[in-house]
């Protein structure tokens, strides 16, 4: 047994891994297939990234309507029935405000994690030539 593991072992180490560049060339189907997933998969990152500045941006704009109208409410005075209301709404709209903010920073979060991967397995792909890399993760080519 321990011979066959040597041997696996021997043969493993003799292999050499294939160069970046090698066997990349445009016209090459493993390189378009892995162009339009990493194409995709970056298209699916930057989407995530922007629902959550989206949902940061709804956020802070319903707060802000909020806490105007239960301002507008609050400021009728202490006896008024509608005052409460108002600082009820005021405090709603602050907590609501915080809340889709926090929200919306977690979905961007996740799109950018997403980048940063990709980018690490664009990176280490041998598939890939450095032209490819670069027009993938959409960087100036030199």
């Amino acid at each position: 047994m321990p011979q066959d593991l040597n041997s696996i072992l021997q043969t493993s180490s003799q292999r050499q891994p294939i160069p970046s560049g090698e066997g990349a060339s445009t016209g090459s189907g493993h390189a378009s297939a892995i162009l339009k997933r990493y194409k995709d998969a970056y298209r699916v990152a930057r989407v995530t990234n922007g629902f959550g500045v989206a949902i940061k941006v709804i956020g802070v704009i319903g707060a802000g309507l909020l806490v105007l109208m239960g301002g507008a409410l609050a400021s009728r005075g202490p006896r008024d029935p509608l005052s409460i209301l108002g600082m009820f709404g005021v405090t709603f709209g602050v907590f609501a405000g915080i809340l889709f903010f926090v929200i919306g920073v977690m979905v961007s979060a996740q799109g950018q994690i997403l980048k940063a991967s990709l980018d690490g397995a664009v990176n280490s792909s041998p598939f890939l030539t450095n032209e490819h890399r670069a027009r993938i993760m959409s960087l100036p080519e030199a």
